[in-house]
């Protein structure tokens, strides 16, 4: 769902994936995006950031084993009344850098005898030569 205008943009996807790997991807897409670190609550599940003209906050609800929802939220740090314009900008950039990461991810593995970064499909690792599957 996403709702977007009067200087605020809020969006909530759903992926099947594990929160300790949806936290790392985050972290790596808001360094990406060149933002400023608030806060990085762990207990909470909350990552708030900020730009010169927005302060963010990224979400994470874990909705069953397999199934994580992340909520992004770009919010103004000025109220803007009757504006319509989209103001979707900041959230778009982290989810582009968020499934580009995530299809990354899911593109490799870790060769389990010498740790090299192989294809998820190779059957062997370039590397060391180790039976993959």
């Amino acid at each position: 769902m996403r709702i977007d205008g009067a200087g605020a943009c809020f969006d909530n996807r759903v992926y099947e994936l594990d929160l300790g790997t949806a936290w790392q991807i985050a972290m790596l897409s808001i360094n990406e995006m060149g933002v400023t670190l608030d806060e990085v609550d762990e207990a909470n599940r909350v990552i708030h950031f900020h730009n010169s003209n927005k302060i963010m906050q990224v979400a994470f609800q874990q909705l069953d084993e397999e199934t994580l929802q992340v909520i992004m939220d770009s919010t103004g740090k000025r109220l803007q009344i009757y504006s319509w314009k989209r103001e979707d900008k900041e959230v778009n950039l982290f989810y582009e850098l968020f499934e580009k990461k995530l299809r990354e991810f899911r593109a490799f593995i870790l060769c389990p005898s010498c740790s090299a970064k192989i294809s998820s499909l190779s059957k062997f690792c370039p590397e060391c030569g180790y039976k993959v599957k």
